[in-house]
């Protein structure tokens, strides 16, 4: 008798188990796989994880995720809008998708809103595919086996047709960059025949000796032609592709809208209710100091600041950006007579997405009663505003040779291109038998001239030797004009072969834009183990104000590797010269002071003089002229 009322619950619990099953009452699917099998080679891991109403509403998955993972969550009968959040880590993500990428790494956890449910919903499960890399055919194409034996489900037909959009892209991109990598190969062999003629745009040769005289033909000119206009084709089409992910990524922004809105709904009835009961007392007052509605910025953050009021106190503020929480600050019990502070100030720095940016900013007061203000703020990148000219040059004619000026020049212009995402287009590089003084003359002073607008950026990059030459009517003082040499200089004639800072001056001065940055990685002390050449029987003393000379007008920034009489060295331990190298450092992150996602050239400069000298045992000092108005930004970091 007692075994059977100690079973009595169980008998009680399997008779409403049934019933649910039998009626179709919030019964919990069927797993999508069968935990005892091995995964499929695209899944990386896999969990079916099942909720009652009722019971704990958040659950550990047993799923560790790494970041950069895509993982899906697909929830029976469609209910995807009712996981409200997946937590990675300490990160919650809200309003998740079929298909996720991770921008964390940590333990995985799922929360559900049954409230949102119908009643007769008792149970629901969850199946989480965590995929062994971001290949969306493979993806695709494992959803669709699925599918077939799952016709009826609403949930794979929707997460299957997203895999199937991201899919056509994805085979388009790899067949673009391919083809794309398979043109710009075909055009730099081409550029690199020794006496193949170079266009402007191109790559020099990277012969050791002098072009041979011998003239490539008409057909080689002509497969140039061809090659640049289906490298110009295949880069719209890159840029049309991103345009088609970035519409797939504002889909999902209305979406998050749509149902945040309905949220919100929910939540003002609630707060009428309150009013009502409270009377005619009033709502807490936000006030916004900056930034202002409407701001165009372009740069990954913003700060926020402002302050709250509250008659009854403030209980606390809550912040928002695209509707993923940024920050809340209680009030606690910090004003007087252990009662909430009535006024409290907000700081914070928000994260940007490209495009518009919804700032909300919500008060609570004491009696659970809110308001709010939102701001819009849109994140323009202005890298397509952006020309560059990358110059670098080891294997002179009739200068020593250099080891790792190209390798600057090269690693400089991947960083442009490839970190930040300059259009290649935008960017010359020059390099060895491309940066013949026609050539640098051609593309300095005209094509940049024609290109670059009064409200672009121009950054300009010369990795080379520097000399000096006797002229009594330089006006720096020193008696000498300073140089920087071409391919084809001749130490012998530099005036009518190298390039004076006089005419870089006024070439500097035909563009129009107001903007412009020349970093040079030379020198000209004509001292040893540089890159500079003697062209006297002694050492020069040089006057530094030729820099003060090259940026007279206004706008405009020169960043020189060391001072007048300084050596610009290179060192083999690190396969570059050492300006470049701390420089290229920098970009990369170190030199981000204040940790807001972007690096100025004036945080670039504190970082390379600081380390550039006690890299060459304080024989080497960068120098920094000229000024522009507000930060000039060299880099973004992703």
């Amino acid at each position: 008798g007692s075994m059977r009322k100690d079973h009595k619950p169980f008998g009680i619990v399997l008779l409403f188990c049934t019933l649910f099953l039998l009626l179709g009452l919030g019964c919990s699917s069927a797993p999508l796989l069968n935990d005892t099998q091995a995964l499929p080679a695209s899944l990386r891991a896999y969990k079916h994880i099942v909720f009652y109403r009722g019971g704990a509403n958040r659950r550990d998955t047993g799923i560790t995720i790494r970041q950069g993972e895509i993982y899906s969550i697909l929830p029976k009968e469609n209910y995807i809008r009712f996981v409200s959040s997946v937590r990675i880590g300490t990160e919650d993500i809200y309003y998740p998708y079929y298909h996720n990428k991770a921008t964390t790494s940590g333990a995985m956890s799922l929360s559900l809103n049954f409230m949102s449910m119908a009643r007769s919903v008792s149970s629901m499960s969850v199946d989480i595919l965590v995929w062994q890399s971001e290949d969306w055919v493979q993806i695709a194409d494992f959803l669709n086996r699925l599918k077939q034996k799952d016709p009826d489900s609403e949930t794979l037909t929707k997460a299957l047709d997203e895999a199937n959009r991201r899919k056509e892209i994805f085979v388009a991109e790899a067949k673009t960059a391919k083809d794309t990598e398979e043109v710009k190969k075909e055009l730099q062999a081409l550029r690199e025949k020794p006496g193949a003629k170079v266009d402007q745009a191109g790559v020099g040769s990277s012969q050791d000796s002098a072009p041979s005289s011998a003239k490539s033909p008409e057909e080689s000119t002509e497969k140039v032609a061809l090659l640049e206009q289906k490298l110009a084709e295949l880069i719209k089409k890159k840029a049309e592709l991103e345009d088609m992910k970035q519409s797939l990524n504002e889909e999902r922004e209305k979406a998050d809208s749509l149902a945040k809105e309905l949220e919100e709904s929910q939540k003002q009835q609630e707060e009428l209710r309150t009013r009502l009961r409270l009377g005619s007392k009033t709502l807490p007052m936000i006030l916004v100091g900056s930034p202002n509605d409407g701001t165009k910025v372009e740069r990954k953050t913003v700060d926020l600041s402002g302050v709250a009021e509250a008659d009854l106190g403030l209980e606390r503020i809550e912040i928002s950006v695209n509707n993923k929480p940024i920050g809340e600050r209680s009030g606690g019990n910090a004003g007087k007579e252990g009662n909430p502070p009535r006024r409290m100030e907000f700081r914070e720095r928000i994260p940007l997405v490209i495009g518009e940016n919804r700032i909300r900013i919500r008060a609570v007061d004491a009696e659970g009663v809110s308001s709010e203000k939102t701001l819009t703020i849109r994140y323009e990148e202005s890298r397509k505003n952006i020309w560059a000219v990358v110059i670098g040059i080891n294997n002179y004619w009739k200068a020593p040779q250099l080891k790792y000026a190209v390798s600057d020049a090269r690693a400089f212009y991947d960083y442009l291109v490839k970190k930040n995402q300059i259009p290649l287009e935008n960017v010359k590089l020059l390099l060895n038998n491309g940066a013949s003084l026609s050539n640098l003359r051609s593309t300095l002073g005209t094509q940049l001239k024609n290109e670059a607008g009064t409200d672009d950026m121009v950054i300009i990059y010369f990795a080379g030797h520097g000399a000096t030459e006797g002229d009594v009517a330089s006006p720096d003082g020193d008696g000498l004009e300073k140089y920087l040499l071409p391919v084809d200089a001749d130490l012998k004639d530099l005036y009518a072969s190298a390039l004076p800072m006089r005419e870089i001056s006024y070439i500097l001065q035909r563009i129009r834009s107001e903007r412009v940055v020349f970093i040079i990685d030379s020198c000209y002390s004509g001292a040893s183990g540089g890159r500079t050449v003697k062209t006297s029987g002694t050492r020069a003393s040089i006057s530094d104000r030729f820099l003060d000379r090259v940026i007279s007008g206004r706008g405009m920034i020169i960043m020189t590797a060391s001072g007048a009489n300084e050596v610009s060295e290179e060192k083999d331990e690190l396969h570059h010269g050492v300006f470049t190298y701390f420089l290229l450092d920098g970009l990369e992150g170190k030199a981000d002071i204040d940790h807001d996602g972007v690096i100025t050239v004036d945080e670039a400069y504190d970082y390379v003089s600081k380390n550039v000298p006690r890299a060459t045992r304080q024989e080497q000092h960068p120098v920094k002229k000229g000024a522009v108005e507000g930060q000039l930004i060299l880099g973004i970091l992703q």
